[in-house]
């Protein structure tokens, strides 16, 4: 967890893409534990910490909305 606060710490800094690894679960199949991890990359916007959420802007300009909890892992481009 702190390698991934500090990554997004230098990426929110200096600018730099990140690619998210994120758990998207999928509710109607088997439970709340079953999903699919998804990749979104892009430059932080806004991190919201009374939400727990980032804002990520990706390369086509649309907006990600991803909570902490979901983040898996998380690298810079």
């Amino acid at each position: 967890i702190e390698d991934m606060e500090m990554i997004i710490s230098e990426a929110m800094e200096f600018n730099n893409p990140v690619r998210f690894s994120v758990f998207k679960p999928l509710p109607l199949l088997n439970g709340p534990e079953t999903g699919e991890i998804i990749q979104i990359e892009g430059h932080i916007h806004y991190i919201n910490q009374l939400q727990k959420t980032l804002h990520v802007v990706d390369s086509k300009g649309d907006s990600n909305f991803i909570k902490f909890k979901d983040i898996v892992g998380v690298e810079m481009k």
